[in-house]
């Protein structure tokens, strides 16, 4: 099992093909398996590398994952990508793995060719201070659509999954998240067997969504000079949409695309489209 250390973490990755490096960025409860539909496309001509963060499965790291912030996983990531060989690479991240990865790639341009980042999750970029009652107004009487949206996965997704996960009831929490960020209700009962698995294999990463995030709103994100791709699913939640939509504004030259009858994992749900999305998109960088 190919296993790197960076700074006492436990990397877990797998490899496939040679040529130009691409590193994938998983999200939440999702590890390296999550991208075993691009393999066929992007291990052909590239070197596609798929990484598991520091707490997902399989890697065996001890802790309550309070450790496991954007902004660790992004010094993961920086020595990670050293540790292949140097940049610069072409990122792609998903969700949580889409907020590391435009945190990495805002700081250090160097190492980053392009960037794809597919449903990113990056909450700041709607509210900088999530604890402001003041701009979660703002954002109610700017849009309420997405404000609605947001409050609709706060109350009935994120805070009972987090509350099943202190109980130990892995799978209720599991559940809750993927129907949550699906926005759709028994959305996790009708994913494949092996996509649920791997989910519960995951469940523990459910626990990141309690860790402060790093302040990353449009500023930050101009500071982002490589070619960007934004991806969203076409049934996406509002919300997680409205993000799609600030990256590709703040970020200078970027394009934002949706893959048709996917949500929150397009890669999983319609990977044929995905898969051509974005590798016409680095084809046309490189």
């Amino acid at each position: 099992m190919p296993n790197v250390d960076v700074g006492g973490v436990g990397i877990y990755y797998e490899e496939e093909g040679s040529g130009p490096t691409v590193v994938f960025v998983h999200g939440i409860p999702t590890d390296y398996r999550a991208w075993a539909g691009q393999i066929p496309v992007f291990s052909k001509g590239r070197r596609m590398v798929s990484l598991s963060r520091r707490y997902a499965h399989p890697n065996q790291r001890e802790g309550d994952v309070s450790d496991s912030t954007v902004q660790n996983n992004a010094a993961d990531l920086l020595q990670f990508i050293g540790k292949l060989g140097g940049g610069p690479v072409d990122l792609v991240g998903h969700s949580y793995g889409g907020f590391i990865s435009a945190v990495l790639a805002a700081d250090h341009p160097q190492l980053v060719r392009s960037l794809v980042l597919v449903e990113p999750a990056v909450s700041t970029l709607l509210v900088a201070d999530q604890a402001s009652g003041a701009q979660l107004l703002g954002l109610l009487l700017r849009s309420p659509s997405v404000a609605l949206s947001g409050r609709r996965f706060q109350t009935g997704s994120l805070t009972p999954a987090l509350k099943a996960l202190e109980s130990g009831d892995l799978q209720r929490a599991v559940e809750l998240n993927v129907d949550g960020v699906q926005d759709s209700r028994g959305a996790f009962g009708k994913l494949p067997e092996a996509s649920r698995k791997m989910m519960l294999d995951n469940a523990k990463t459910i626990a990141e969504l309690k860790t402060k995030f790093p302040r990353f709103t449009a500023k930050e994100a101009a500071m982002i000079r490589c070619p960007t791709l934004v991806v969203n699913g076409e049934l996406t939640a509002p919300w997680l949409r409205r993000i799609g939509e600030l990256m590709a504004k703040a970020v200078l030259g970027a394009t934002h695309v949706t893959v048709r009858g996917s949500r929150h994992f397009p890669h999983m749900e319609n990977p044929d489209e995905f898969n051509v999305r974005v590798g016409g998109f680095m084809d046309g960088v490189r």
